[in-house]
């Protein structure tokens, strides 16, 4: 054998031969050197780069030599290693590397994906022109086929079967998955069975349930192992056998967001428990408590007492333990945190001529410590801010409710308030349900079209929230605060009614009222027992004529 022969490497391709006229006896190899199986004849360009070769088309490669090993360390064989075609061998610049061979549909190397000691990795070659890794083995039909997310992960599972089965992994990993096995699914076609074998992570979860759209239903298979993270360290902890049950265990695919009875056996025969407390008793049990995962939005005319129930819920909220985030978009923190003291004490903190006790005050707000957090930005902003503010206050500080206040302030900025406001209540209702949190919203009022005006203790309606449609649509409950703040008696003024317009859960609770009376010496609204309406005196809004 000559030296030639020796060093020839691996076989990328036939091409002619220029000494004997052959139009495809010439083989190429990985070394640069070239025998031709007409003329018998031995070949190699001199001043050649080694690593620089050509297809049978002419276009340059960078192609590298290598040589077969096993992956001890990864438990795989040497003789899966060659089957795949993935050796070690030296970059341009002599860095040790893991050399993955692609092939195209002809069955010539056209690529390489070099695999470094730090996990970074490139491709030289014609990358676009590249199968799947593997993809080169394994004829257009057949029973079961895995396809992993990694050439690693590929030779693993081929190593548990002894290289008899087909598997395949994506070049370009979870990031491009979708894209690249679009491109075969005529392919794919031609097998029985799809296994999806992506790392139990959330960008290969991502991956999975992008591929799963352009697959066919009925052969998709996934799998999954619930203590490791891809197929590889399910070799090296389990050994073959592992990676063959993980196999075999492997789930006929379904979405995650469509459930059958089946899977609620567990629990649907549990009884339902009462939600936790509002501030008003009567609305505790009226609505069987709240509940995570729910938005509900509060409205009322000018100074008839949004800020007076909010404060009160929100105060209540603190003295039951609850880690609170507030959004208050009219008012300054400042303003926020008073006010919310004062409710606890009793003290209008907020006024100038209140009579504090420094010492109180400051160990009262002391007590919120650690349990509110507000957003410190008066005025109005967009969602995108709030939302990205209540992700990090839930997952950083563990905040399970949050007000807002108010949407009007939310919404300022759309040049399509009312289209805007649709889509912005959809969101807030999303991040509800994703994040298993409770949202209070406060909504501005439109006027009634006739009758007694909010003022005058006229009553609330659905239909007179700002945007309404959208807030109905969203809201799993609605309150409207009822109060005739122009009554000539002081009694009557202080009087007010919190009106249930909407309960979503069970609807019995619709058009039921809630009585309270505030008192103006310390700022604290007391609920009522007696069921009773507003009188409603004064000006209206009667537009009748």
């Amino acid at each position: 054998m000559t030296n030639d022969q020796a060093d020839s490497g691996e076989f990328l391709y036939h091409s002619a031969c220029n000494d004997c006229g052959s139009s495809d006896a010439r083989a190429v190899y990985s070394s640069g050197s070239s025998f031709c199986f007409a003329c018998s004849k031995w070949s190699k360009e001199e001043g050649a780069d080694e690593s620089v070769r050509t297809t049978r088309k002419g276009k340059p490669m960078g192609l590298l030599s290598y040589e077969y090993q096993g992956l001890n360390k990864r438990k795989v064989p040497e003789t899966i290693a060659k089957q795949f075609r993935y050796g070690l061998g030296h970059d341009n610049s002599g860095v040790l590397c893991h050399v993955a061979n692609y092939f195209n549909k002809d069955k010539e190397i056209v690529a390489q994906k070099l695999r470094y000691p730090d996990k970074t990795f490139k491709f030289i070659g014609d990358s676009k022109e590249a199968l799947m890794f593997g993809q080169q083995l394994w004829g257009n039909s057949g029973k079961k086929i895995v396809i992993t997310e990694g050439e690693i992960d590929c030779l693993s599972v081929a190593t548990a079967f002894d290289g008899k089965y087909p598997v395949v992994s994506v070049k370009g990993g979870s990031n491009a998955a979708k894209k690249e096995i679009s491109q075969h699914l005529d392919w794919l076609a031609g097998y029985e069975e799809i296994y999806l074998w992506f790392d139990n992570d959330e960008p290969g979860r991502k991956a999975v349930s992008e591929c799963v759209n352009i697959l066919p239903a009925e052969k998709l298979r996934i799998i999954r192992h619930a203590d490791y993270k891809d197929a590889n360290e399910v070799l090296i902890y389990k050994g073959k056998a592992g990676v063959v049950n993980t196999f075999y265990n492997a789930e006929k695919y379904k979405p995650d967001d469509i459930v059958t009875p089946v899977d609620l056996l567990d629990t649907v025969a549990e009884p339902i428990e009462m939600g936790f407390a509002y501030y008003y008793s009567k609305l505790t049990k009226l609505l069987y408590g709240r509940r995570f995962g729910e938005v509900v939005t509060v409205g009322a005319g000018v100074s008839i007492g949004k800020t007076d129930f909010v404060m009160s819920q929100l105060a209540f909220d603190l003295k039951q333990g609850w880690k609170v985030a507030t959004f208050m978009l009219e008012q300054s923190t400042k303003e926020t945190l008073l006010r919310a003291a004062g409710k606890v004490d009793g003290v209008h903190y907020h006024l100038p001529n209140a009579d504090i006790n420094k010492e109180q005050l400051l160990k009262t707000v002391g007590g919120f410590q650690d349990q509110l957090f507000m957003f410190d930005n008066f005025g109005s902003n967009d969602w995108t801010t709030i939302s990205d503010k209540i992700r990090y206050m839930f997952h950083n500080y563990g905040c399970r409710i949050f007000y807002i206040d108010n949407l009007t302030a939310l919404n300022a900025h759309a040049q399509d308030e009312r289209r805007n406001l649709d889509a912005l209540m959809a969101e807030v209702a999303g991040i509800a349900r994703e994040l298993d949190i409770w949202v209070l919203l406060v909504s501005h009022l439109n006027p009634p079209k006739s009758g007694a005006s909010h003022e005058a203790g006229g009553k609330t309606e659905q239909a007179q929230f700002t945007g309404s449609r959208a807030i109905m649509r969203w809201s799993y409950a609605m309150f409207g605060i009822e109060r005739n703040t122009l009554h000539e008696d002081e009694n009557e003024r202080n009087k007010g009614l919190v009106r249930i317009l909407k309960d979503r859960f069970s609807g019995s609770a619709t058009g039921r009222t809630v009585g309270f009376r505030y008192d103006r010496d310390t700022g604290i609204v007391h609920e009522m027992d007696d069921d009773f309406e507003i009188e409603q005196t004064g000006a209206t809004n009667d537009n009748d004529f």
